[in-house]
């Protein structure tokens, strides 16, 4: 160590002097917009797991990171040790906050609160073809060579409402506000059943690049008189005709939801479900492809058609539905339970993939991995595509990517605040509003 407190940080790698080239033509190093984290404490606390983690945390790093920030910002590994995030877009003092509070989620995930241990966090400069010289951040006085952060901010960083999903780390502090999708809500009423329907239009992801691709129209479903949450099983039982006006009323409150929307937030597309029983009517089926193809040439987006409930439904009947609206949209999917034999019965269906929802059970992440591998191998082998609805959080979606799941989303609670998501039921009966002209009050009498 030098008598100014920095240190050399040899790269041991073979790309070390493209590495360095890149610092040199973005001029990070100048502008204080390169950190490193030294991940020896967190190694520390592992001990003998330590082994077994190390992918994963690299890989957790690199999520986190590109979910928050879109290039030319960039991070990688350095050495077994070490991780680095080089910020050309983004102010020397916001991306010193912003790698902090990537190192606190990263601790939280793997090993729980370490606010006790200083923040390994350093300002790297260039020091030789093949080495960095180190210098220990202090969050309280540093600010870098550029305290006047000129710089254009361009990190996609959350902001307020849902739109937050597909800019920010979750949680994990990255310049993050809570995030509180906006919900809409509608009672329905069959042979004397009453029921309401709270739509939200959840954030979708496609896995490979970690990147938000647009939304799904979700529903939540709850019992008129005491707000008892519908889960997947129940609303199978339901009545068909029943079933149909959820599925319509659904998507009309999602279409609406998906026009207050900027064009840059709807992204490129958005999942259409209904369930099959709703695809199999003449008068529904049609209804939603003329509606949702009218939707999606205004907005410029692409749907996808997700048909559910197909547990036990007989192959050439999934076909013929799935044929008979695939010219309505850009690909048609189907859901089923979490299960390897009846994921298998998709095949040859005419379906580009299969939708799973996550049945919510505590794993740590070596089982959640093997879970997800084991449903994501099936769906491919079936149909192509794997999509996970329902994470309660993105560190599952991070084991998610790494299991081959293609695409992913979280459910609405989970997108909540704390105290939103526990009084989920009750927010959404108190933002219960009557929607103007919904999709079944239009449909024609059978």
């Amino acid at each position: 160590m030098s008598p100014d407190g920095s240190e050399t940080l040899p790269l041991n790698r073979d790309d070390a002097n493209v590495i360095v080239d890149r610092l040199r033509e973005t001029k990070v190093d100048i502008t204080g917009r390169a950190f490193l984290l030294k991940l020896d404490t967190l190694i520390v606390r592992l001990g003998s797991k330590w082994e077994a983690k190390a992918d994963y945390v690299f890989e957790h790093l690199k999520t986190t990171f590109e979910r928050g920030f879109e290039e030319p910002n960039w991070c990688l590994k350095i050495n077994d040790d070490a991780w680095m995030a080089l910020m050309p877009a983004v102010g020397s003092r916001k991306g010193a906050l912003a790698i902090a509070d990537i190192w606190r989620d990263l601790c939280g995930f793997f090993v729980g609160d370490m606010s006790s241990v200083d923040i390994p966090l350093y300002e790297v400069t260039i020091d030789g073809v093949d080495s960095f010289r180190l210098s220990k951040i202090d969050l309280n006085t540093w600010f870098g060579p550029q305290e006047d952060e000129q710089g254009p901010v361009k990190a996609r960083v959350a902001g307020s409402g849902e739109e937050a999903a597909g800019k920010g780390p979750g949680n994990s502090g990255v310049g993050a506000a809570p995030i509180r999708p906006v919900i809409v809500a509608a009672t329905v009423t069959y042979a004397g059943r009453n029921l309401k329907v709270a739509s939200a239009a959840e954030p979708l992801f496609e896995m490979k690049k970690m990147v938000m691709i647009g939304h799904r129209l979700e529903s939540m479903v709850m019992e008129h008189l005491d707000n008892t949450l519908l889960d997947r099983k129940a609303l199978a039982n339901l009545d068909w005709n029943l079933r149909e006006q959820i599925d319509l009323v659904n998507i009309d409150q999602g279409l609406k939801l998906m026009r207050i929307k900027t064009p840059e937030q709807r992204k490129m597309l958005m999942v259409v479900p209904a369930a099959f029983s709703t695809f199999a009517s003449a008068r529904a089926r049609t209804r939603i492809t003329t509606e949702v193809q009218k939707a999606s040439v205004e907005m410029g987006m692409k749907v996808l058609f997700e048909v559910r409930g197909l547990d036990g439904v007989p192959p050439h009947r999934v076909l013929e539905i799935v044929s008979m609206i695939k010219p309505f949209c850009m690909t048609v999917v189907g859901s089923v339970s979490a299960d390897r034999k009846v994921i298998s019965t998709l095949n040859k269906c005419g379906l580009s993939g299969v939708c799973i929802e996550y049945d919510g059970q505590k794993r740590d992440e070596e089982q959640l991995k093997d879970y997800l591998s084991a449903l994501s191998a099936a769906a491919k082998a079936s149909a192509g595509a794997c999509m996970v609805q329902g994470f309660d959080n993105y560190r599952q979606m991070a084991v998610a990517r790494l299991a081959g799941v293609t695409h992913a989303s979280m459910k609405t609670a989970a997108l909540m605040s704390p105290k939103g998501a526990a009084h989920m039921a009750r927010s959404a009966a108190d933002a219960l509003k009557d929607t103007a002209a919904p999709l079944s009050s239009a449909l024609p009498e059978a």
